[in-house]
């Protein structure tokens, strides 16, 4: 009888070790709050984005179909992904079986990829914006932002189905853990690919885009002074005698309206100038802090994976 009851014990307490053990609620709770807030302050925000494009017709840009693509990555990422984090930490386990964690692996590196190639996009559109402010309905249409959006999701399916296809480390004995792969090539592919190489293209387009909004400002301020000292000698000689009254009335109306078309153009020019150039900084503002949230994770990624000596 206490051999029976020893055996019970020892079979408890591996069903225990295995993954049945319970979870502690004080712990469980308040995170559940916090992360389940998180979540639905994530999903709340990027159906209001998609929203108030889908049903405002003068929202309906190729700019905004950009940012669109990165509420629906960021959605996607909100409602498949983030849920399921937030059951394994409150858990502390894993409970959705092996099938379930290679497919959940995927879809985050997939959602993950999407967004980060939706700011690189997003800086792109928002250099040639600036640096070609009239040019730039032509080059940027709705078809080509459309295909570059097609584009961002195919890039990313093909960083992201590496693990499904077999290029991963082998998988854990213990249906309990479920971790992205460490397998060290594919990190190495994916963190490439998903991070570095769209953050130097952001970067780049971010650089030059302060350096043509500073020498656009500067040449465009020097226009508006020239045209305003232009205008100033025009008056002046328009009052002159009467028979250079008459002479420049007629030459005057001439220089007046060349004068009053250059000032439209101009102000065209800086209207839309300055459009683009408050657009870049505030999408530039969101591409920083998205990047700095991001950029821990692979900093540390590459330094997990580097080979270590027994101790540590």
């Amino acid at each position: 009888m206490s051999a029976s009851t020893e055996n019970v014990s020892n079979l408890w307490e591996n069903g225990t070790s295995e993954g049945n053990r319970e979870v502690d609620l004080r712990r469980a709770i308040p995170l559940g709050m916090a992360l389940g807030a998180f979540i639905t302050f994530a999903i709340a925000g990027n159906i209001l984005v998609i929203l108030s494009v889908v049903c405002n017709r003068h929202l309906r840009t190729p700019t905004n179909y950009f940012i669109i693509n990165l509420a629906i990555a960021d959605l996607l990422l909100g409602t498949t992904v983030l849920p399921v984090s937030a059951t394994q930490e409150i858990l502390d386990r894993w409970v959705f079986g092996r099938i379930c964690c290679d497919i959940w692996a995927a879809v985050d590196v997939l959602c993950c990829t999407a967004s980060i190639m939706s700011l690189c996009v997003i800086s792109i559109d928002r250099y040639i914006g600036v640096s070609h402010p009239l040019r730039y309905p032509g080059i940027v249409t709705e078809r080509r932002a459309l295909l570059a959006m097609l584009g961002v999701w195919l890039l990313s399916v093909v960083i992201s189905i590496g693990p499904l296809l077999g290029w991963k480390q082998p998988p854990s004995p213990d249906d309990a853990v479920c971790a992205i792969t460490e397998e060290p090539f594919y990190a190495l592919f994916s963190s490439l690919g998903s991070f570095y190489i769209p953050l130097a293209v952001i970067l780049a387009m971010y650089c030059r885009v302060y350096i043509v909004a500073k020498r656009t400002t500067k040449n465009l301020e020097a226009g508006v002074m020239r045209e305003r000292m232009n205008s100033g000698e025009l008056t002046l000689r328009v009052h002159k005698g009467a028979q250079a009254q008459a002479h420049d009335g007629c030459g005057g109306g001439a220089g007046k309206g060349r004068g009053h078309q250059a000032r439209s153009s101009l102000a065209v020019k800086l209207l839309k100038f300055s459009r683009e150039k408050k657009a870049a900084k505030t999408l530039g503002v969101v591409v920083g802090m998205f990047t700095l949230c991001w950029l821990p994770f692979f900093l540390a990624l590459p330094i997990v994976l580097l080979p270590c000596s027994p101790p540590c």
